[in-house]
């Protein structure tokens, strides 16, 4: 029994050990990778508390015996007595040459016996072994001709060796409000949150619109809109939280209203600059014939009121999310362009989402280098033809 209960204690150990190991592992993780629910780190926590319990319980005995022996004064004493004693009576095996229990035992019967160390070593190699292996498995095979999608889709699958990749310099990161200092603002009315369709009804009759009345939309529109798209909605422990989800809230995506025909504004590009709701005037001049043409000839582009660029701004997210930033950013853009088409739907006006475009000329139009900062997604919005 003494030797069933010795064996458990260092099994215990052990299981303390590589669960407090996986837990802090996973924890890193969890960290690095914003990871809010990560059921690996969590039921690794109960493991090694459990671990913990059951050490403690099979060592209770030792634990409170130090205590008595620590905190009842007779520590000094007893150790003045062994020294005592030690001084006074030869100790027969002193000139012998010190020999481990292992040796003493591999003499008696010829047969090895693993020592705790090496067991405790042992445990270890192989679960490093383990994570290692699953972390240095190779990427899976892209089968010839394959496009670049799907190639960029299978590297950027996160793996165990990621962790790494995180604690590697993937440059700074940048301010997470773009300004234009020298632009001419506008400021643009507190949006209304009344009179608009219900969520379920906006989500039941939303459709592409490519149908446009001319008729102008007011600024208060336009606010409503823009704020609706990812205007800043609440705070929470110091950040400005948006009405679009963002992951790790870094918000990578800019959005260029590029006017047509709204009511107090003059047509051309404008930065919505949504710390403080305004817009910002990039360009000013008649952009209709430029982006029907980037839009591959789509003459709607030209009629509808307003036509929203989406911009990323890759270092917003590569500092944290290194190679899985363009996943993060085309979905964030799809949060953005969403909320635009209900927004419009809500309002009574009409919207719909392009993807095809000439990229290079429509970064050149925004004013962005295509590299840091790239146009990913247009919408447009605007008023509709009246029922009759």
């Amino acid at each position: 029994m003494k030797r069933l209960r010795h064996d458990l204690n260092y099994l215990a150990s052990v299981g303390l050990l590589l669960a407090a190991a996986t837990t802090a592992m996973t924890g890193v993780i969890a960290h690095l990778w914003d990871l809010n629910d990560f059921w690996y780190h969590t039921y690794s926590g109960y493991v090694m508390v459990a671990f913990a319990l059951v050490h403690v319980c099979l060592n209770w005995g030792r634990l409170t015996g130090y205590a008595r022996f620590r905190f009842s004064g007779r520590a000094t004493a007893r150790r003045r007595s062994v020294q005592k004693s030690a001084s006074s009576t030869p100790d027969p095996s002193a000139a012998l040459p010190p020999v481990s229990r292992r040796r003493r035992v591999l003499h008696a019967t010829g047969r090895a016996v693993l020592s705790r160390r090496g067991f405790l070593a042992l445990a270890l190699g192989g679960a490093g072994g383990v994570f290692v292996g699953r972390g240095l498995s190779q990427q899976p095979r892209i089968p010839k001709g394959s496009d670049l999608g799907l190639l960029y889709h299978e590297w950027s699958k996160p793996g165990v060796m990621d962790v790494f990749g995180t604690v590697s310099n993937w440059g700074r990161r940048p301010p997470l409000y773009k300004t234009y200092e020298q632009a001419r603002k506008i400021r643009l009315p507190e949006p209304r949150m009344d009179g608009g369709l219900p969520t379920e009804e906006a989500i039941r009759l939303r459709h592409s619109t490519r149908e446009y009345s001319g008729e102008p939309m007011t600024l208060d529109e336009l606010s409503r809109v823009l704020f609706m798209m990812d205007g800043i909605n609440r705070e929470r422990w110091g950040h400005r939280l948006r009405t679009a989800p963002s992951s790790g809230a870094l918000y990578p995506i800019e959005a260029y209203p590029v006017v047509h025909n709204v009511t107090g504004l003059k047509p051309g590009v404008y930065h919505y600059g949504v710390k403080d709701h305004l817009l910002e005037q990039v360009r000013v001049g008649d952009m209709r014939g430029e982006v029907v043409r980037q839009g591959l000839s789509q003459q709607f582009l030209g009629k509808a009121n307003v036509v929203m660029f989406l911009t990323i701004i890759f270092q917003r997210m590569r500092f944290k999310y290194q190679d899985r930033t363009y996943r993060y950013g085309l979905l964030e853009a799809g949060h953005l362009g969403q909320n635009i088409y209900l927004a419009a739907t809500s309002m009574g006006l009409g919207a719909c989402a392009i993807g095809a475009f000439m990229d290079d000329a429509i970064n050149g139009m925004l004013g962005v280098d295509g590299k840091e900062e790239a146009a990913i997604y247009m919408l447009t919005v605007g008023k509709t033809p009246k029922k009759s």
